[in-house]
């Protein structure tokens, strides 16, 4: 009976939800096998058992019912089985299941606090067949929802006990209305299970702060309706970054392609698109210029050259110029920043254009980018110190020899490339500190928090990248079993 409960991991492994109005591609798309149905069996049997002890109200005015409470439940994992059924949801099918409830009977006459039934019914059911189909699709707000029609949820017992209270008890027991019993089975309480399934879908958030301290949203909404096919369930999320509170236009994003799954032979599988990782670049660039201190720089020629270039010690400001770009290929993901670096008190600066590489792993259930050291050059022509430089000279040298001008304009191109070359090593790594810190380098993958993905393995595709692995069951790191 309370079997339909079992789909409950796919309340989260769909879940946060929102509107299919997003752009495609999906920033991150979730794939789950048939292969791994033994680990999704114990992850929905867990919060099937969940169920026990909690109260499920029954709205029929015709039943002397007020409430239904599941108080015992035994079930046989050898005899639960799921199936995918394509272009509809799952089918949960629990054999030889026994369960206990406790109903509280109440009726009033008509428009009067007058109770003309009141008790208690505790019912034990043996030898339980439950076959329930759940359909999964969107709701108008753009939430997950499901639906149980009463044609796919059947109910059946080998034996059906009860004891009761009241005034009324002793004629329910002698009558063993077991009828009656099935009716309330098929009829009452698989359907209770809908809205109230529903409604924990419909609080379910749709945003999650994964960088508190650069307050980094990461909207994990649905972007298409769900695909199942008979060996697959896939899931589509928006997956965008952005910063709280402000609005990001999904169409200015690079969008990449959508990530498409060619193996079979894994449990899961994860698609990440371009999408996703422009999305976190456009979050960078959208929080605005940074500081850092540059100090005194030891040395003389370097100390000269400081001077000259008017790279005084203090604070300064970097900023992105423009979002940067990632691009994914066959071999690798790499990123290309252009930033300006200058003192806030000048307009003097340096622009600089930035080439890295990203390293991506699995643990657990989150998604490691580990950045490598940036390749930096200056974009030419555009730092006024050099030119300030240059002009400076070229009036001083007039008044001797040619040699002595070429000496010295030797001199002050190695002093200018020694400093210009500490100077971008300095500023690479005050960008490459400070990329590393605005990135979440950890982003948790909509998986339910029970569930690990181990043995994990990169594909690099051009506009994505998949990762496939196995999952594990952690029953430890839940929240929600056992009531």
């Amino acid at each position: 009976m309370k079997s339909c409960v079992l789909f409950f991991f796919f309340f989260y492994l769909a879940s946060p939800i929102s509107s299919i109005t997003a752009p495609p591609p999906p920033g991150i798309k979730l794939q789950i096998r048939e292969n791994a149905k033994d680990v999704l069996k114990d992850l929905g049997l867990m919060y099937l058992k969940g169920l026990v002890n909690k109260q499920f109200p029954i709205d029929d005015i015709c039943l002397p019912i007020k409430s239904v409470n599941l108080t015992d439940l035994q079930v046989d994992p050898a005899k639960v089985d799921f199936k995918f059924q394509e272009n509809i949801g799952v089918q949960i099918e629990i054999k030889d299941m026994n369960f206990s409830l406790e109903i509280q009977r109440e009726a009033k006459v008509p428009f009067t606090q007058i109770k003309i039934i009141e008790g208690t019914t505790t019912l034990t059911a043996e030898g339980v067949t439950a076959t329930i189909t759940v359909r999964m699709n969107q709701n108008p707000q753009g939430h997950l929802n499901v639906e149980i029609p009463r044609d796919n949820c059947t109910i059946k017992a080998d034996t059906i006990r009860t004891t009761s209270s009241g005034l009324t008890g002793f004629l329910l027991d002698s009558l063993q209305y077991f009828r009656l019993y099935l009716y309330l089975f098929n009829d009452k309480i698989c359907p209770a299970l809908q809205p109230m399934i529903n409604n924990k879908l419909k609080d379910l958030p749709m945003m999650s702060t994964v960088y508190e301290d650069h307050q980094l949203d990461l909207d994990y909404s649905l972007s298409s309706d769900i695909e199942v096919t008979s060996s697959s369930l896939d899931i589509s999320f928006k997956g965008l970054l952005s910063v709280h509170g402000k609005a990001v236009d999904p169409g200015s994003i690079r969008p990449g392609r959508e990530p498409v799954f060619t193996e079979t032979n894994k449990m899961v599988y994860v698609g990440i698109s371009e999408f996703f990782f422009n999305g976190a670049a456009m979050a960078i660039y959208k929080s605005g210029p940074f500081e850092f201190n540059v100090p005194e720089m030891e040395g003389l020629l370097v100390g000269l050259g400081q001077k000259i270039m008017e790279i005084k010690p203090g604070p300064w400001t970097a900023e992105l110029i423009e979002a940067p770009i990632i691009e994914i290929s066959n071999d690798d993901l790499s990123a290309t920043a252009y930033f300006k670096a200058q003192r806030k008190a000048k307009l003097n600066g340096f622009l600089m254009t930035c080439r890295f590489k990203m390293d991506i792993e699995f643990k657990e259930r989150l998604l490691i980018m580990n950045i490598q050291e940036p390749k930096c050059k200056e974009k030419a022509g555009k730092i006024k110190g050099k030119f300030l430089v240059r002009r400076q000279c070229s009036n001083r040298f007039t008044s001797i020899s040619l040699y002595q001008q070429i000496f010295i304009i030797i001199i002050i191109i190695i002093i200018i490339t020694c400093v210009s070359l500490f100077v971008q090593a300095f500023l690479v790594n005050v960008f490459h500190e400070r990329i590393t810190k605005s990135l979440v380098k950890e982003i948790p993958i909509p998986l339910p928090a029970e569930l690990s993905l181990i043995n994990a393995t990169n594909q690099f595709e051009e506009g994505y990248l998949v990762v496939g692995g196995s999952l594990t069951f952690n029953p430890q790191n839940s929240s929600n079993a056992g009531g």
